[in-house]
């Protein structure tokens, strides 16, 4: 591995004019002096013959006698060093099902001649791979297609529109760019699983168009060559990357590794033992027999250790048999939502279906309640998003026949 290349996407090396790939990008400093440049220099000896002067002498390569004699010159060689780095500082959390997950890195050219940079991804064998931010967490299952995509701007936001380039084709020395492993998360996956993908980046040739992407990989390392003065001979530069990647030192290429970390909401549904608030006996203590007005509360948390949201939440509770609902056919029902008209209950008459306004801002949305409209002698509760920490809480009566 002697390739050495940053990539901050900016400018490249194109006919030996330098342009811009990207709008909004700033040219780097190279890594050294550029590949090809030629170095030359000259020797002058100067000397007297029976103290007389005589006329200076400049220096050849072949060894010269007389006159102003010729520069000695060779050839810089191409240095071709890559690094990648995970730029995420923890593990991705994503949701069991959940489509376009993204791992972001930055891969950079640390070379002194533009290259373009081709890459490919490793999903890491089960158990045995550790969680590179937590060595207790191993890798435990495979995310479906993961594809590399190369950031259009320069930016470490992937953007499924404007990101559609699987390689580099051409990274200045010295400059950096982002570049995205997107893929799907089984279905099946559940809470704290974990899966360790590497990112493996190979120099390549350059290519016409940030479309058309990188030339072929340059796989050939001339260090082993006899050197040549007058030709730039292509020398890899880098450090052994990640065991069992196939990234060992000085062979073109480098690599780094990012996690997708399952977390889930944690709901809790609690539909408690509804309360007598009245029967028809008016005796002191209120007893459940026909006649009698029952409340019942059901109360949706999501726990306070959940990692993420749980969001388009619906509550579904059909009227329970021998009941009717509200009292003498009028119901009772509130709603009472975090992030939702300011926390007072929303009250959901008979009418129809009732929406609450957001009031917490995001990512809270509008809930909506109803019975009887949504789904027949039902009641329907809807657009819920619940925080870690969120619990809504909805009450409702019936009447015992």
């Amino acid at each position: 591995m002697k390739l050495v290349n940053t990539v901050r996407l900016t400018g490249a090396l194109l006919a030996g004019v330098v342009l811009s790939l990207f709008a909004g990008t700033a040219s780097a400093a190279p890594v050294g002096t550029p590949s090809g440049t030629t170095i030359s220099n000259l020797a002058t000896v100067a000397y007297s013959v029976n103290g007389v002067s005589q006329a200076s002498i400049g220096s050849s390569a072949a060894g010269n006698t007389s006159g102003a004699g010729t520069a000695t010159t060779f050839v810089v060689d191409t240095k071709l060093s890559l690094t990648v780095t995970t730029v995420d500082s923890s593990e991705v959390l994503v949701a069991a099902g959940q489509t376009g997950a993204v791992l972001v890195y930055q891969v950079t050219n640390n070379g002194n001649s533009t290259q373009g940079v081709n890459f490919s991804t490793v999903q890491e064998p089960s158990v045995t791979t550790a969680d590179p931010f937590n060595a207790a967490i191993k890798d435990d299952f495979d995310p479906t297609s993961p594809t590399v995509w190369v950031s259009s701007s320069n930016v470490n936001t992937y953007n499924s529109v404007t990101d559609t380039s699987h390689s580099l084709f051409s990274l200045a020395s010295g400059s950096s760019n982002y570049v995205f492993i997107v893929s799907t998360i089984p279905g099946a996956q559940v809470n704290g699983d974990a899966a360790v993908e590497a990112l493996v980046a190979t120099v390549a040739a350059t290519g016409g168009s940030y479309s058309a992407g990188a030339g072929a990989s340059i796989t050939t390392d001339q260090s082993g060559s006899a050197w040549t003065s007058g030709t730039a001979q292509q020398i890899f530069y880098d450090t052994a990357g990640l065991s069992g990647d196939g990234d060992a030192a000085n062979d073109g290429k480098a690599s780094s590794r990012d996690v997708y970390l399952v977390k889930t909401a944690a709901l809790t549904i609690t539909k408690g033992t509804p309360v007598v608030l009245s029967d028809p006996t008016g005796d002191a203590i209120k007893h459940a027999i026909p006649g009698a007005v029952m409340q019942y509360t059901v109360t949706i948390a999501n726990a306070a250790t959940a990692k993420l949201n749980a969001s388009s939440i619906t509550l579904t509770d059909a009227l329970p048999a021998n009941t009717s609902w509200g009292t003498s056919g009028a119901g009772t029902m509130t709603v009472a939502t975090p992030g939702v008209n300011s926390g007072n209950p929303l009250s959901c008459p008979d009418s129809g279906i009732t929406t609450g306004t957001v009031t917490g801002g995001a990512p809270y949305t509008a809930d909506s309640c109803d019975f009887n409209h949504t789904t027949a002698n039902t009641i329907t509760v809807s657009g819920i998003t619940l925080k870690p920490g969120d619990t809504t809480t909805i009450v409702y009566t019936v009447t015992i026949n």
